[in-house]
């Protein structure tokens, strides 16, 4: 495992992009290759970072006011 404090910056973002990429292909793949649709599978743990979703529907990270 790479050490992150040690990395550049381009070489991270690299690297998140790379997951980024990751989580899309397999989000395209398990919709069967529909991105407008939104994913109704809560259990996948990619839920929170699901692609193609309105910012408006993200209910997973905004706080408790």
């Amino acid at each position: 495992m790479m050490k992150v404090r040690r990395l550049k910056k381009r070489e991270f973002v690299k690297i998140i992009r790379k997951f980024e990429r990751a989580i899309k292909n397999n989000c395209y793949d398990c919709m069967g290759g529909q991105k407008k649709l939104d994913c109704d599978l809560e259990t996948c743990s990619l839920y929170p970072f699901r692609p193609w979703v309105k910012k408006d529907n993200r209910t997973d990270f905004k706080k408790d006011k």
